[in-house]
């Protein structure tokens, strides 16, 4: 079973060490599900773990979604009006701003407006923080590929309705 997990050497990029994310990408010229299903949804994700947001962004590429990337909520308040997602993938655990900050500051912000979250983190209450939040969906640190790709096939807009 392919897994997503969180990196221990923190800052290492995928291209520089490939046996860290072995476990994350499909075997070369497989795919887990149809690419032309989920062919250009547009996914955001905010993480400050560079090795695992960077796993998790080519995993997402090779079925097929667009991916933009950000290291912390400063740089995806930025990002959302130019990107446009339809699914924003947050991690709590951040620098400056953690994603409860995130999640309380985007609600002003128009481009965020009906874009589903999903939070991904470690905590201990994630559950509570969820729903607390109004999160759409989340995940607990470590998870496994098709976890994460059966989730976003649940909270993504049908496309018909998508945002441009």
């Amino acid at each position: 079973m392919i897994q997503v997990k969180v990196a221990a050497s923190r800052g290492t990029r995928m291209d520089k060490a490939p046996d860290l994310w072995s476990h994350v990408l499909p075997e070369p010229g497989r795919s887990l599900k149809t690419k032309s299903i989920m062919a250009g949804r547009r996914i955001l994700i905010v993480d400050d773990e560079e090795g695992f947001r960077d796993g998790v962004a080519d995993l997402l590429q090779m079925e097929g979604y667009t991916v933009s990337v950000a290291r912390d909520a400063f740089e995806a308040v930025r990002v959302l009006p130019v990107f446009r997602p339809e699914v924003i993938l947050l991690d709590l655990r951040m620098p400056n701003l953690d994603g409860e900050g995130f999640l309380r500051g985007m609600t002003g912000l128009p481009a965020s407006r009906g874009v589903p979250v999903v939070l991904i983190s470690a905590k201990e209450d994630l559950a509570q923080i969820a729903s607390r939040t109004g999160a759409a969906g989340y995940l607990s640190k470590p998870f496994e590929a098709p976890q994460l790709l059966s989730l976003l096939e649940k909270v993504l807009p049908e496309p018909r309705t998508r945002r441009r």
